[in-house]
């Protein structure tokens, strides 16, 4: 007579959270049927790495660490390469897809976010084009011509990374942001005119407190028309305003969202079956971008799926912002916690700002050039005061 069947565990997406989850999962059940949908190709490569690769003179495919196939051969799974999804079934415990249906005994989503669409007025807003994954840069890479002048819409993370990225490489970045300062929602202005004042040494052009309206053609050329009637004319058109968590399969399927897919600490939405995790769910401390908490939900998402459920522990997520130009790492305040930067050291070793919130306790840092060295003890010493603040 034989046992029950193994556990089916369906992953949507193959980025980072996606093929942690999967890795976790394999670890702990050796004989589980594991099926991973995605809409590209399903090859391994880092994200992150997509804002500094210019520099590096990285090819889309150079940046691929880990073949497709090779994944699914070590992970042993049932990987369904260039499927959409296109809706979920939950009471049925089914996911439509553009192959065909996927039964599932647990899902996890792990579809990342969006990037933000802007409304530009111009016949040639179309050409505002944003780099989130592998394919987004290949297209972006291949029709860069050597020197090209690259307008990045947004001075935020991701833009101000591309601006350092693009300078790197000989390309002529100028970038427009509506705020003041770069990285406005994460660092104190000193540290955003900082980082400002380096790339400017670097070549980089800044329009700040200014916003694209039009986009206009011009054979291959592109006329930006700014808020203040400043023209500027560019060989591309990179936007980086932002990216929005990718909820619409969970919210159209009837699951709690807010600005993410909502979860309890182990990683589970409101459906039982169903765990989310990265950029697309929202914790209950919030959403939590980047590599760190990814690792971390993954680690916990893996056995609650499976039947144990485990608490997500995450460990302070800092964040290492590549301007290699002006060095920066930042713990980000949290959202919605009231409070402001107290600046703890302004040398010529670099700046030291905390974040404290209404009772003085600290709830986020920066740190900018040779500081950064201290990133690590930063971390225990707010992990440390963390934990013993549960503990009382």
């Amino acid at each position: 007579m034989s046992g029950p069947a193994p556990i089916h565990v369906v992953v949507v997406g193959s980025g980072l959270a996606g093929y942690g989850v999967l890795r976790e999962l394999r670890k702990l059940a050796p004989d589980a049927t594991l099926t991973l949908v995605t809409a590209d190709d399903g090859h391994f490569y880092s994200k992150p790495a997509l804002s500094t690769a210019l520099a590096k003179g990285k090819h889309a495919d150079t940046l691929v660490t880990t073949p497709a196939a090779k994944m699914a051969a070590q992970l042993r799974l049932d990987l369904r390469a260039g499927r959409g999804v296109e809706a979920l079934d939950a009471g049925e415990r089914v996911l439509l897809t553009t192959g065909g249906p996927i039964p599932y005994d647990k899902l996890v989503l792990a579809m990342g976010a969006d990037p933000v669409k802007v409304t530009i007025e111009g016949e040639g807003a179309t050409r505002a084009r944003p780099v989130n994954n592998l394919d987004d840069y290949r297209a972006f890479r291949e029709n860069l011509p050597n020197g090209a002048r690259v307008l990045v819409m947004g001075g935020g993370l991701v833009g101000s990374e591309f601006a350092n990225d693009l300078s790197g490489a000989g390309y002529k970045a100028v970038v427009v942001d509506m705020l003041s300062h770069p990285l406005a929602q994460l660092v104190p202005q000193q540290v955003g005119d900082a980082i400002r004042d380096a790339l400017a040494a670097q070549g980089v052009e800044w329009h700040l407190g200014r916003k694209v309206v039009s986009l206009d053609r011009a054979d291959a050329a592109t006329i930006a028309t700014l808020d203040d009637g400043t023209r500027i004319e560019a060989d591309a058109v990179l936007s980086a305003v932002g990216l929005r968590p990718h909820i619409w399969l969970a919210r159209d399927a009837g699951l709690e969202t807010a600005r993410g897919i909502k979860v309890d600490a182990t990683g589970r939405t409101s459906d039982p079956h169903i765990y989310a995790i990265g950029d697309c769910a929202e914790y209950p401390r919030g959403l939590a971008a980047y590599v760190t908490p990814i690792m971390a939900a993954a680690r916990a998402i893996a056995p609650s799926a499976l039947g144990t459920p485990t608490e997500i522990r995450f460990p302070p997520l800092s964040v290492q912002v590549k301007t290699t130009a002006y060095p920066v790492v930042l713990l980000p305040a949290p959202i919605g916690v009231k409070g402001g930067w107290r600046k703890v050291s302004d040398g010529s070793d670099g700046l030291k700002y905390l974040f404290e919130d209404e009772t003085g306790r600290t709830r986020g840092y920066v740190l900018t050039g040779s500081l950064c060295e201290e990133r690590m003890d930063m971390d225990r010493s707010l992990s440390a005061a963390e934990a013993e603040r549960e503990a009382a």
